[in-house]
C-alpha cells in the first residue's frame, strides 16, 4: 500500500514538473523565434487569431471610450458614431494586415532594441520560469517591460504547447500615441 501511495505522489510530480517544462519549452521556443527572426516558430507559437481579435476588441472599445467622452464628438451626433465605426473599421484593417508572422519579422529587422534580446541558452530556458506568472491552470503571462511600461503577454495551454493569445497595452496608450 505503501508502494502504491509513493507511486501516486511520484507521478504526480512528474506531471507537475512536465507540465512547468512544456510551458518553460514553448515560451523558449518562442524566445529562439524572435532572437533569430524565425517565421516558423513565430508562427508556432502565436495564435494570430486570438490576438489580432483581442487587439481588435481592445481599439475598439478604446475608440467608443474616446469619441463617447470628447465634446467634439458630442456635437458631431450621428455623424460622430460614423466616424468612430469608419475609424474602428480602418484600424481592424490595419491589423489584419500587419499584426501577423510577417509583420512581427519586419518590425524584428526595424528594432533598434534587438541588440538588448539575451541569446537563448539553457539559462534563459530554465530562468524563463522566475518571469512566468501563473493565471490559472492552463495560462500564465509574462510581463515585457519598455520604458518602464509592462505589457502582459499571454499564453494559454494548447495540447503540450502554449501559445501567445493576447497582449495587453495600458489603459492610457491613446494619451501616448498623441
Amino acid at each position: 500500500m505503501i508502494k502504491k501511495i509513493k507511486y501516486f505522489f511520484i507521478l504526480i510530480l512528474i506531471l507537475i514538473i512536465s507540465y512547468a517544462l512544456t510551458a518553460m519549452y514553448s515560451f523558449h521556443q518562442l524566445h529562439k523565434g524572435i532572437y533569430f527572426n524565425d517565421k516558423k516558430l513565430i508562427e508556432k507559437y502565436v495564435d494570430w487569431q486570438t490576438v489580432r481579435a483581442n487587439v481588435k476588441n481592445y481599439i475598439n472599445v478604446e475608440i467608443l471610450k474616446k469619441t463617447q467622452s470628447e465634446e467634439s464628438f458630442k456635437e458631431l451626433g450621428d455623424v460622430g458614431i460614423l466616424l468612430s465605426g469608419f475609424a474602428g473599421k480602418f484600424v481592424e484593417i490595419a491589423i489584419d494586415t500587419y499584426l501577423n508572422t510577417e509583420g512581427v519579422s519586419l518590425l524584428l529587422e526595424k528594432s533598434q532594441k534587438k541588440d538588448e534580446i539575451p541569446k537563448p541558452s539553457i539559462l534563459t530556458l530554465f530562468g524563463s520560469f522566475i518571469i512566468m506568472d501563473n493565471n490559472g491552470i492552463n495560462s500564465f503571462y509574462i510581463n515585457y517591460e519598455n520604458n518602464g511600461e509592462k505589457y502582459p503577454i499571454y499564453f494559454q495551454r494548447t495540447g503540450l504547447k502554449w501559445k501567445i493569445i493576447d497582449i495587453e497595452f495600458p489603459k492610457d496608450l491613446f494619451e501616448k500615441i498623441k
